[in-house]
């Protein structure tokens, strides 16, 4: 795999890597490729959010997917609270082992905020960002690695969730690294030589 062929990456405890975009974008293809490489002990852990790493999480990940929501504030509820709680796994993993995280509080924003319609509903964006910010205020990422191009068509992918993220990632412009377009193996290697450039990968 590039430059990476026979070799075991070493991600840095403490490190944060997050993968965020538009969905049907690859987010979760590159995980399952990343959590398949021989990794030098100790390896990295990876997860999404909001389904996150506990059964109750899981549980209100499967609700808020498969059951009709007529509030958008009430679904970004329960992304926040799952948030919430699994801010504890979170803190303990990436302590110990480094951790990808495919999807993060820029989600929230992007589809909640900006692509929900919440921005204009009369809701005061102090309240909702002051919330996201109580739960994720100790984890800073490292790296966002941002998608914008679906490889299929996605009726949530309006141009208002584009313009959240857009958004977001000039707002936060020294984290922030645009996934180019290309194939799983090149999108790999392009992330894997990102966090080396970086110095978050040995």
């Amino acid at each position: 795999m590039g430059n990476f062929t026979g070799m075991s990456p070493h991600l840095g405890p403490g490190s944060l890597i997050v993968f965020e975009g538009l969905d049907r974008s690859g987010k979760s293809t590159q995980i399952q490729r990343l959590s398949a490489l021989d990794w030098a002990a100790p390896g990295p852990r990876f997860t999404h959010m909001p389904s996150g790493m506990t059964d109750l999480t899981s549980s209100i990940y499967s609700l808020t997917e498969n059951r009709q929501i007529n509030s958008p504030l009430a679904r970004q509820l329960l992304h926040i609270a799952c948030h919430a709680e699994n801010i504890g796994p979170i803190t303990h993993a990436r302590a110990r082992h480094g951790l990808f995280l495919d999807r993060w509080w820029w989600s929230t924003v992007a589809y909640g905020w900006y692509g929900s319609g919440l921005a204009g509903s009369g809701l005061d964006k102090s309240v909702f960002f002051g919330l996201i910010d109580s739960v994720w205020a100790a984890h800073e990422a490292d790296v966002v690695f941002l998608f914008m191009t679906p490889h299929e068509n996605d009726r949530l992918n309006r141009d208002e969730v584009r313009g959240g993220y857009t958004a977001l990632a000039g707002e936060h412009k020294d984290v922030t690294i645009p996934v180019p377009p290309g194939s799983r193996e090149e999108t790999t290697d392009f992330i894997l030589a990102s966090l080396r450039y970086r110095k978050l990968l040995a």
